[in-house]
């Protein structure tokens, strides 16, 4: 290197901090026996191992360095101390031997004893690793069958954790991580079959869906069937209800309408005297016409004049007894007239008492609306 102590360069990879490494030997220098003193042009992060004479090793880490070379060093070694990345993937056996897991392997690996990498001799650290990791984790793949992956992984991890740390023999601290995984054609076909799951749910939801889409349309014409059949029996209620009012008379259909609207009672008060009055002149007009009937024989005339002072009475609001009323029933079929006899009396109109008694039903509630989903 710059002194004669040094003869020329055994082993030199020529190599910097960003030189990818598989030998951390960057230099190997053989001693000459004379020479000046001096030390060798080094890097300061790599630490320097001496043979000795007597088969023996001396080093010095950095960055200490000897000051002077004694007589008894027959060689130096340069070796570098960096932590050196690995990347790479191991094909590793299944339970099958037609398929084989992938296996992707991460090392950091670093010299951290350099006199024991030294004496090891081993020249590909990368290869180094990779064979004491595949002779721990070959034998635990084979149990495992290419679906069980995962199962292989867990075990994998837990083999190689618990067994002699990897690159420990050789002086080296490694980290290490490891995925397992499928061969390709085994995730192709996973896909595949995955794709045809995914396609057969998609169509059996559809189909799902669909029925559940019929279903709530039939439920929601039924419904509505089912409301206007109530709207329809709702309607003949109504029917009946203003047919029955009306059929008793105005007085009825005057106190329905005040029943909703009260505000018109005087009118209704108005309408109900000019009603009763036209119904008194009609039945006094009716009267004075029988009373006063000529051209036909008494006899013939003595029903309709009786039922007559009836309606008379009944008008005035009074009842006249007669002779007739105070007979008993045996003696009043003597007296009764041929006329009467074929001809019983016709019973007479309701009277307010009458119509005080009955009672008026309520009119009927409408339907609710059906709670139909849209």
């Amino acid at each position: 290197m710059g002194s004669s102590l040094y003869r020329s360069t055994d082993w030199d990879q020529r190599a910097d901090r960003h030189t990818p490494l598989k030998d951390p030997v960057v230099t190997v220098r053989q001693m000459s026996r004379f020479g000046l003193s001096g030390g060798p042009h080094t890097r300061i992060d790599h630490a320097l191992v001496y043979t000795t004479r007597r088969g023996g090793f001396e080093f010095f880490l950095p960055p200490h360095r000897p000051r002077r070379i004694p007589r008894r060093y027959t060689a130096v070694y340069e070796v570098d101390m960096g932590m050196h990345p690995v990347r790479t993937q191991v094909p590793l056996p299944s339970v099958d031997d037609a398929h084989e897991f992938e296996v992707s392997i991460e090392l950091d690996w670093q010299v951290t004893d350099p006199v024991r990498f030294v004496r090891s001799g081993h020249r590909d650290v990368p290869r180094l690793l990779l064979g004491e990791f595949e002779q721990a984790a070959r034998p635990v793949t084979r149990r495992f069958p290419m679906s069980d992956s995962a199962g292989a992984e867990a075990e994998v991890l837990t083999a190689v954790r618990e067994g002699k740390p990897l690159g420990e023999e050789a002086g080296l601290h490694v980290l290490w991580s490891v995925r397992l995984r499928r061969d390709k054609d085994n995730i192709e076909h996973a896909r595949r079959l995955q794709s045809i799951e995914h396609a057969t749910a998609e169509e059996v939801l559809t189909q799902q869906s669909g029925t559940l889409a019929d279903l709530e349309k039939a439920k929601r014409a039924h419904a509505q069937h089912q409301h206007r059949l109530e709207l329809q029996e709702y309607e003949a209620q109504r029917i009946d209800f203003y047919l029955e009012y009306l059929a008793r008379g105005g007085a009825n259909a005057w106190a329905m309408h005040l029943a909703q609207h009260p505000q018109d009672s005087a009118q209704a008060m108005s309408s109900l005297r000019e009603d009763q009055r036209e119904r008194l002149q009609a039945q006094m007009a009716l009267i004075k016409e029988l009373l006063a009937k000529a051209g036909t024989e008494p006899f013939e005339l003595e029903g309709p004049r009786r039922r007559a002072i009836d309606a008379l009475n009944a008008v005035l609001g009074r009842h006249v007894p007669d002779e007739q009323d105070s007979l008993d029933p045996e003696a009043r079929k003597g007296t009764e007239s041929p006329a009467e006899a074929h001809h019983p009396k016709v019973p007479t109109q309701p009277t307010a008492v009458d119509l005080a008694d009955w009672q008026p039903l309520a009119p009927p509630e409408p339907p609710t609306t059906p709670d139909v989903p849209r």
